[in-house]
């Protein structure tokens, strides 16, 4: 709390803006994960991993990957299509660190299921990677 003093008048100024929580997952990409034509143009195959998103408070979440691999990010409202991968797309990202790895912001509400696929931005790719999920609460990432 911070206290402001103008003549004889006292004002109480206090922070509003809930508390970071910040959860880690982490997962590989192997030739036995699931693949899907991520571009839509069925040229190249992507593997990927599913997580079911679930958030108990309404409010701002960002998905940052690590790993060695480039990789690629996208939240689904809803149900995830593998074979129409643009169809419910909330957010996507594939360089939003800046080095080769996705950064997803978005507003999340409590009472939707969300999808969030790893993926990478080249083809066949297979290799480790870690999600670091922050916001205004803990979130749940269920691999699917």
């Amino acid at each position: 709390m911070i206290f402001y003093s103008k003549w004889n008048e006292c004002f109480l100024a206090t922070s509003t803006q809930p508390p970071i929580v910040t959860s880690s997952y982490s997962n590989v990409l192997t030739i036995n994960s699931p693949k899907f034509d991520r571009t839509g143009n069925s040229s190249s195959l992507y593997y990927y991993q599913a997580y079911q998103l679930r958030v108990n408070r309404t409010g701002n979440y960002t998905f940052t990957s690590s790993s060695a691999m480039d990789t690629y990010g996208f939240i689904y409202q809803g149900n995830f299509y593998p074979t129409f991968p643009y169809f419910n797309i909330h957010k996507q990202d594939d360089d939003g660190t800046g080095t080769n790895q996705f950064k997803l912001t978005a507003e999340l509400r409590s009472d939707i299921t969300y999808i969030l696929v790893v993926t990478t931005f080249s083809p066949s790719t297979i290799g480790t990677f870690s999600i670091t999920a922050s916001g205004t609460d803990y979130v749940n990432l269920i691999p699917i």
